[in-house]
């Protein structure tokens, strides 16, 4: 790796493709996986980086003539009304199926100062917390924190992959996010469920993703305009300034401000447990 690539702290960077090379590596990767796997289906959560991997879906499966894969959304209880919104109208726009991963369990165990007491839960749940090692006897409805996103995210993740027996998942990971994501590969084996996933846009910076939204004029999460540059929940995500996100200093400055950092200190350890 040159050293020009490696900037932000320990962070992969890939600058020096084009965004024409990158979206070309994007397809070859993704029609591979599409002509080789099955049952995929692709990750999407309405923000930029699974919109623009479902538009390379989309172009692949026209230019190979076949079906569109269904959509993955997370629902994990505390998401924007926009986001919902987007879903539905891009879903019936670009005539693909969606299916909604819950961890219902968890969500039905939110009590009124929004705690979840491990007791409460299911064996599953119980199982994946003592997995990751949690030993404490409840924790915030919280999406950032290690147990938060592991039972309400990669839990609700894992029970749909078993359940519709994916074998590849189309993801929105790229290279320059955070350490943990720099040493991901195109095609990542993972298991428990046994599948893979498909990273197709790793080389593609911040800049590049809003290039190729307006590039190709897709749909965009109305968020971005008012100044968030990284949006999940309603409780963690929060605006990094006033300026559209495009607009903002997305080369020197985090592109996660906005949302809280506990995850971020725990990334390898939720990636190893199956976390995107």
């Amino acid at each position: 790796m040159r050293k020009e690539e490696i900037s932000m702290g320990a962070k992969r960077v890939e600058s020096g493709l084009s965004l024409d090379a990158k979206e070309e590596i994007a397809m070859v990767v993704i029609k591979d996986a599409l002509q080789r796997y099955v049952k995929p289906t692709v990750v999407w959560s309405a923000g930029k980086d699974s919109t623009v991997v479902l538009n390379l879906v989309r172009k692949a499966c026209k230019q190979l003539k076949r079906q569109m894969p269904p959509a993955l959304f997370i629902d994990h209880g505390q998401h924007y009304d926009e986001t919902m919104e987007m879903l539905k109208d891009i879903s019936k726009k670009w005539n693909f199926k969606m299916i909604y991963a819950r961890n219902d369990d968890i969500l039905d165990h939110v009590g009124k100062d929004n705690k979840i007491k491990v007791s409460s839960l299911n064996e599953l749940n119980r199982r994946e917390a003592k997995r990751i090692g949690y030993d404490k006897a409840e924790f915030d409805y919280d999406l950032e924190t290690e147990i938060g996103n592991h039972l309400l995210k990669t839990v609700a993740m894992n029970m749909t992959i078993e359940k519709y027996r994916f074998d590849a998942l189309f993801t929105g990971v790229r290279w320059d996010e955070n350490d943990a994501r720099s040493i991901e590969v195109f095609i990542s084996p993972r298991t428990h469920p046994d599948h893979v996933r498909v990273q197709p846009i790793l080389p593609f910076t911040e800049r590049n993703i809003w290039e190729y939204m307006f590039k190709y004029k897709l749909p965009i999460h109305p968020l971005y305009r008012q100044g968030y540059r990284s949006i999940d929940g309603k409780l963690d995500s929060k605006k990094t300034s006033d300026l559209p996100a495009w607009e903002q200093d997305l080369e020197h400055t985090k592109e996660r401000a906005g949302r809280s950092q506990d995850k971020e200190g725990v990334m390898e350890k939720l990636r190893m447990f199956g976390y995107m």
